[in-house]
């Protein structure tokens, strides 16, 4: 069988169209693939960063914070800032993710905040005491009623039910604001360094003031030594304390502590002389 010139050309011209229209498939179908790939990971980068266009730089938190709220409210994650509801306990099976949104919340605020500013406040634990240090920290004005209500909490805070390291990040987010809304007011190095040396003392004072009673043994020992110990040497001293405690105490249960008791009862009723035999 044979085919003619014209024929022959027909054919290759349409296996080449053929060719053509499976490789522009293949090209759109990558080009999608591609595209779609590009749009999950620009999802996600956008998920795990957030800017509202500006840092906080410690003169302008409230505009910041309107934004910061709005901004990370709209993701839903309004709860982390607000501790409503509040977090699970970490026994329980939530606790791994919970932390890990909360973890993300918190990366969220750090990026919001100016360089300058992060060693002072990314010692907080949560998403919320973090938003609330900021809020204590620079939601205030400088009048005299608020420097004063900032000395308040100071002399008065006091540890609670709080766990030891909450407690101290409560009065460090005060001594922060206390420290930006009264700077050292000394020129001469010696002075600066001697009003230093004061605040330190101050607020060794209302460290040692606000922590629970079961450390009181430690807190006369600090208070004893010869050279005066900074906070942060005395934080550091009663949190080891706080860690030998816990290692050390009791792990007989109620329940156990109970059922002692009832023996106790039942060999003291088997002692005691019966009604008949003292009659």
């Amino acid at each position: 069988m044979s085919f003619s010139d014209d024929e022959i050309g027909n054919n290759m011209n349409q296996n080449q169209n053929n060719s053509s229209t499976i490789i522009d498939e293949l090209t759109l179908q990558i080009a999608n693939m591609l595209r779609n790939g590009l749009g999950i990971q620009q999802t996600q980068s956008n998920f795990d960063n957030l800017s509202i266009g500006f840092k906080l730089n410690g003169d302008n938190y409230p505009l910041w914070v309107t934004l910061m709220k709005k901004a990370i409210s709209g993701r839903g994650k309004k709860s982390y800032l607000t501790g409503i509801p509040p977090a699970p306990e970490e026994i329980e099976s939530t606790y791994e993710k919970w932390e890990q949104a909360d973890q993300t919340v918190f990366t969220w605020i750090i990026q919001n905040i100016e360089i300058s500013l992060i060693n002072n406040v990314s010692q907080f634990p949560t998403a919320k005491t973090l938003w609330e240090g900021l809020a204590t920290t620079y939601g205030n004005g400088t009048d005299p009623m608020q420097i004063y209500d900032l000395h308040r909490k100071a002399n008065t805070q006091k540890q609670g039910k709080d766990t030891l390291e909450d407690f101290w990040n409560k009065l460090q987010a005060i001594w922060m604001a206390i420290d930006r809304k009264q700077p050292n007011p000394m020129k001469c190095s010696d002075d600066i360094a001697t009003f230093n040396k004061i605040k330190q003392e101050q607020r060794l004072y209302q460290f040692l003031t606000g922590i629970d009673k079961k450390f009181e043994i430690i807190r006369r020992n600090l208070l004893m030594q010869e050279n005066t110990p900074s906070v942060e040497s005395a934080y550091a001293a009663i949190r080891r304390e706080a860690t030998r405690l816990q290692i050390l105490k009791p792990t007989t249960s109620s329940e156990e502590n109970t059922s002692l008791e009832e023996v106790g009862i039942d060999l003291t009723a088997r002692n005691r002389p019966s009604e008949q035999g003292q009659g």
